[in-house]
């Protein structure tokens, strides 16, 4: 029998701490890969739906400045109109001093009784009324 209890085979030898070490940091590296993997699944959804957002700011944006656009175009239309009704006025006014200029000398030398020069201001004022 001594022989026969030579042939049994001895047990298997004990883990090493180091198999078992290395089968631990493994597990730990696949929970924070997966940890990193929904987090950036959650960044992905919370980024598309912020994009979403600024494209309905940039549209409204859009379509403050179009209106602003329309409105500066009418301020610079109507600005264009009463620059030429001044241009206008301008012209009338420059043109009515040619008669009121003389009709006032001829008032101030009939007030002052200055004959001389009340004659020369009544000839000015009726070759320009």
């Amino acid at each position: 029998m001594t022989d026969h209890a030579l042939s049994i085979p001895s047990p298997p030898p004990p883990p090493r701490p180091r198999a078992r070490a290395a089968v631990v940091l493994l597990g730990l590296l696949v929970v924070v890969l997966v940890g990193a993997s929904v987090l950036a699944i959650v960044l992905f959804v919370g980024a598309k739906d912020e994009h979403a957002l600024e494209v309905q700011r940039l549209d409204q944006a859009n379509r403050s400045l179009t209106e602003a656009e329309g409105r500066l175009a009418d301020t610079e239309s109507a600005n264009d109109a009463v620059i030429g009704r001044i241009s206008t006025l301008e012209a009338q006014n420059a043109e009515l001093h040619k008669c009121a200029d003389p009709a006032k000398d001829s008032i101030i030398a009939a007030r002052d009784d200055d004959d001389a020069a009340l004659g020369p201001a009544v000839g000015r004022a009726s070759d320009n009324c």
